[in-house]
């Protein structure tokens, strides 16, 4: 089985996220080292003000050409606790963005607590699931761990903490809904924050989900372009799933950037 050689979900220089190295030139040139055939810029679009930045990323891409395609959407967040995305259909239109994925990105805790916080991140995944706007559920149990170190909290590294009926809910959601299920490389397969026992949790948390005849996406979730390499661990753990190649989700569109064309000599 060959499972597709895709990434979408990649960071750029223009919002800080990413580091300096992130260009729209080198991203695509690393890729094409790293055997991807098929990416996707995927910037936060975390409220309105970020939008004048999204538009410089697509103008830049609108006037490049690639060997491999390249795709043009967006990463979405909550605004707060059970709160919304920053989107809309109207927005859609207006940035010209082809697809959105997004997710939680944090605990919404004010106190730590254990069971809470797993039920927080599962309500939101459903809420994400639920989202017409939006095509992929990103990185879901992925924490930063500067809020659990700045609050003295005890470390996210076990995915034992997660009801399997949840794991089992979120599938059927999804599978339902039609949304993709990210194997997100650097957040959660090559993270060094995270023990190797809690990467093997992860794949059986996927091997659930994988039970339930979900969609995946596979992404590296680059902010540097080191990271753009892990692509590989997401391929791999799809193979290792042994995911089906139809239920790997692609964009259903055209590349946002033209096809190289090859001028022949005599």
């Amino acid at each position: 089985m060959t499972v597709p050689r895709t990434d979408y979900h990649i960071h750029t220089h223009y919002l800080g996220c990413a580091n300096s190295t992130m260009t729209l030139p080198e991203i695509i040139r690393e890729c094409q080292n790293a055997g991807v055939n098929s990416l996707a810029i995927t910037d936060h679009l975390n409220s309105l003000e970020q939008l004048p930045l999204h538009l410089k990323i697509r103008q830049e891409l609108e006037k490049m050409e690639a060997e491999v395609e390249v795709f043009f959407g967006v990463e979405l967040n909550f605004t707060g606790c059970d709160g919304k995305f920053v989107y809309s259909e109207e927005l859609r239109q207006q940035a010209g963005f082809q697809f959105a994925i997004g997710g939680i990105h944090t605990t919404y805790l004010q106190e730590y607590d254990l069971e809470k916080l797993v039920d927080i991140q599962h309500r939101h995944h459903l809420k994400t699931c639920a989202d017409p706007a939006v095509s992929v559920l990103v990185h879901p149990y992925w924490f930063g761990q500067g809020e659990f170190d700045r609050n003295h909290w005890p470390w996210f590294d076990s995915m034992k903490a997660v009801p399997v009926s949840y794991i089992r809910e979120l599938g059927q959601v999804a599978r339902e809904t039609q949304t993709a299920i990210e194997i997100n490389a650097s957040a959660n397969l090559c993270n060094p924050r995270y023990s190797s026992s809690y990467v093997e949790e992860y794949l059986e948390f996927l091997a659930i989900l994988n039970e339930e005849k979900v969609c995946f996406s596979l992404s590296s979730d680059a902010h540097s372009l080191d990271k753009l390499k892990t692509i590989e661990a997401s391929w791999q753990a799809a193979e290792k799933l042994k995911i089906p190649p139809e239920r790997i989700w692609r964009p259903a569109c055209q590349s946002f950037v033209r096809k190289k064309r090859y001028r022949q000599e005599n």
